[in-house]
């Protein structure tokens, strides 16, 4: 990584350093030069902002658990207690690719946010802490696991997962906007507008900042039917694989999913309202007992 830092910074004085010179030496070329100057600008921020996040949702960072709470290899004389931590619900980016539950943690001042990829809590945990978009460090569901436990020995902090025969909850957020460069660089973490709590038995789409029941009905009066979207814009045309999903006294839900359908599928005029995570994706459409209707 550093080595490629190096070249693009080095590249890039280069650049500029050509653009300037062709400037000088022409005149009538200085106009179209500044031109190429703020387009290089806004060029560079742009990808500076994405290799420092790809850069840091790649690389690899130590933590342990100790008694009093949790140090990072990278932060030394800084211990995160665990007494006052906190959980909130952590999803990545504006695409909601990847969704699960983040620890928040203090040392003083400073911050730590470790994240649990694709964990679930139970839908009685109390979530303390804001919805996040950026987590300093995170793990696989499983390992992430392992430290809430230890955190909850030492720190009383509720930590509960999914309860046997509890219903799987998955958040719908809104549709993912096209952004220019300024828009993209103040983006906001998506916020979850509706859930849909899926049981055995019966069926709940609730607010999930409130807890409001939205709808309720049994599993026998709601329907879900694979269906592509038609997108088709100047650049390029597809089909885009949602589920329809019917609940008594609600307008259907349509949800962008993650991966194709196979074979033929009905075809559906309305645009996606919602969109999901990729573990949620996959879960939802096993619940509804369609995942051999998924390509590989």
């Amino acid at each position: 990584m550093q080595t490629w830092l190096y070249i693009c910074t080095y590249g890039s004085w280069a650049a500029f350093a050509a653009v300037f010179v062709v400037m000088i030496m022409t005149p009538s070329a200085r106009t179209a030069g500044w031109v190429v100057v703020v387009l290089m600008a806004v060029g560079l921020t742009l990808f500076g902002v994405l290799a420092g996040r790809w850069w840091g949702w790649t690389r690899k960072i130590a933590i342990c658990v100790t008694s009093d709470g949790l140090t990072v290899e990278e932060r030394p004389g800084e211990v995160f207690s665990f007494k006052d931590a906190k959980l909130g619900r952590w999803t990545l980016g504006q695409a909601i690719t990847v969704s699960g539950t983040a620890l928040h943690l203090q040392c003083g001042p400073h911050r730590f946010v470790l994240g649990g990829r694709d964990h679930r809590l139970g839908t009685g945990t109390p979530l303390q802490a804001p919805h996040t978009g950026r987590v300093d460090g995170w793990l696989r569901a499983a390992d992430f696991d392992e430290v809430l436990t230890m955190v909850a020995r030492r720190s009383g902090l509720d930590v509960g997962g999914p309860a046997p025969g509890e219903p799987f909850r998955c958040l719908l957020y809104p549709p993912y906007e096209t952004m220019g460069p300024v828009k993209f660089l103040k983006q906001r973490t998506p916020q979850p507008r509706l859930a849909i709590d899926v049981g055995t038995d019966a069926i709940r789409v609730i607010d999930p900042n409130t807890d409001a029941l939205v709808a309720l009905a049994s599993r026998a009066q709601v329907t879900a039917t694979p269906a592509n979207y038609r997108v088709v814009s100047p650049e390029e045309s597809y089909n885009m694989p949602v589920l329809v999903v019917c609940v008594p006294s609600l307008q259907p839900l349509t949800i962008e999913c993650r991966r194709a359908w196979r074979g033929e599928v009905l075809k559906e005029q309305k645009k996606p309202e919602f969109r999901v995570s990729d573990a949620d994706s996959r879960a939802l459409v096993e619940k509804f007992g369609l995942a051999a209707n998924l390509k590989d």
